[in-house]
């Protein structure tokens, strides 16, 4: 039963990481081509508008589904109770959005910031629409079903968005298409799913539900200040320029995070959740989940730092240069929270919601005040006080996290050892090639070409090489796929 869960877990993931990335190579492109069709200040002032009301989703759905996926014994009556409470609350923060957009507009200085926040209001009533159905197939494992919305939601809103670009709408191409795809998710999710809410409603049920839920909710609301503190700090202090140029890095180096780590996350709090009580499988399979992460994100940013100035201008076009060297900084940062993310998996399954949203008002002080006294050397400024303050916390926290499964911080090293040592050969071959080419004269985009092809080769021979048990687990876990 333990090595099944496991080994089905792993696989669940390599699925829907599969399915996934057609999408996001998709969503990268669609990225690719707005860059090339909006400026800098056009992404910092949507920008602005997302950071008010992204806070307010946080909030959205109460954190009842993380206590729906965590909760053992379940009836109709929580799931309804789940349903109509999100939805109240939605509309309840749709209208205080509303009220309070003209304020935040003064706040930034920016009148259209107004506009665009009644407008992307919409999105926190169709959010809770589908909230019910979303989490009972993340707790049922069944993230098939998942995928498939989300594709269709990304299809959506790329294809709108560009063709209102195309055609001159400038910031209201980025929020029609996000409405869009919303719409569409909503819809996708309703039709696979059999459940439908009844009119029932409990407050002995809510209650049930929120006295676990209420810390998850905390905790992504610190969180999410957490990771928007910085954007907050350079849209009032820096400007709109400052803020499309510092967004687009961020978004480079967590790609790997958003894109692999949330997406495992998601997979394995269910699972974890079955064995909360097993700290050795929970070891096993935490391990595991780090190991595989690790291998994924930590040469794709190490090759991110080391090509970012051709990747920049080849990919993005000249005028997004400001952003190589905020880049290349943020890439430490990316690396920790690649991994430092899994850490809310066995937080949430141990039922420790508690811990993480007092950690996270820890994080929110400290990362705010080291953003500010950064913004004083402008995004380079900023990207470097984050990435100091990443490295300090993710030490503490995954400390505090491998004691609540009886975990050495050797052992979680070990795991992630060959990652790290891969990564660092992987920098050192492409940095001797690179001064190599130029001898050559080489241009961007073959220098691009032609330092990923060599990244790439010398990390997988690398591990190929020194760490041969590596791949025989990938073999059978795709062996075990094929079945």
């Amino acid at each position: 039963m333990k090595h099944t869960l496991t080994k089905s877990t792993l696989i669940g993931i390599l699925w829907t990481g599969i399915s996934q990335f057609s999408t996001q190579i998709f969503r990268f492109i669609v990225n690719v081509i707005l860059a090339r069709l909006l400026y800098p200040e056009e992404f910092g002032i949507v920008g602005l508008a997302t950071i008010f009301l992204g806070f307010i989703s946080t909030i959205n759905e109460l954190g009842l589904s993380a206590a729906i996926i965590q909760r053992k014994k379940l009836d109709e009556t929580h799931l309804s109770t789940s349903f109509w409470a999100s939805m109240g609350m939605g509309a309840m923060l749709c209208i205080i959005s509303i009220l309070v957009s003209p304020f935040i507009a003064d706040f930034f200085q920016e009148k259209l910031v107004r506009w665009l926040i009644v407008v992307i209001s919409v999105g926190l009533i169709l959010g809770p629409l589908s909230v019910v159905q979303r989490t009972l197939f993340e707790k049922n494992l069944n993230f098939k079903k998942i995928t498939i919305a989300e594709i269709c939601d990304t299809l959506v809103s790329g294809l709108i968005s560009i063709f209102l670009a195309m055609n001159g709408y400038g910031v209201w191409s980025l929020v029609y298409g996000g409405l869009s795809g919303s719409f569409i998710s909503v819809f996708i999710l309703w039709g696979l799913s059999s459940w439908r809410p009844s009119l029932k409603f409990s407050f002995a049920h809510f209650k049930e539900l929120f006295g676990f839920g209420s810390h998850v909710m905390g905790s992504r609301v610190l969180n999410y200040i957490d990771s928007n503190t910085d954007y907050l700090v350079i849209g009032k202090l820096l400007g709109t320029s400052a803020l499309g140029y510092y967004t687009l890095a961020y978004n480079l180096i967590t790609f790997p995070l958003s894109k692999i780590s949330l997406l495992v996350t998601r997979v394995t709090f269910p699972a974890f959740s079955i064995i909360q009580d097993d700290n050795k499988t929970l070891q096993k399979g935490y391990l595991k989940v780090v190991r595989y992460i690790s291998l994924i994100t930590f040469p794709m940013l190490a090759g991110m730092f080391v090509v970012a100035p051709e990747f920049v201008v080849v990919i993005y076009g000249s005028k997004w240069m400001p952003i190589i060297l905020p880049l290349q900084v943020l890439c430490l940062a990316g690396v920790l929270k690649s991994v430092g993310t899994t850490v809310g998996s066995i937080l949430l399954s141990k039922g420790r919601a508690d811990i993480q949203f007092k950690w996270n008002i820890l994080t929110a002080i400290v990362l705010t005040i080291a953003v500010i006294i950064g913004a004083n050397y402008g995004i380079v400024g900023v990207a470097a006080a984050v990435t100091i303050v990443e490295s300090f916390l993710f030490l503490i926290v995954q400390k505090i996290t491998n004691k609540l499964i009886d975990l050495s911080m050797y052992n979680y090293l070990k795991a992630i050892y060959p990652a790290i040592i891969g990564s660092i050969t992987l920098i050192i071959g492409v940095e001797i090639y690179q001064r190599i080419m130029v001898i050559y004269h080489a241009h961007d985009i073959g220098m691009l070409i032609s330092s990923s092809s060599v990244g790439i080769i010398i990390y997988l021979l690398f591990i190929r090489l020194l760490f041969k048990n590596l791949f025989d687990e990938m073999k059978s876990l795709l062996h075990e796929m094929r079945k």
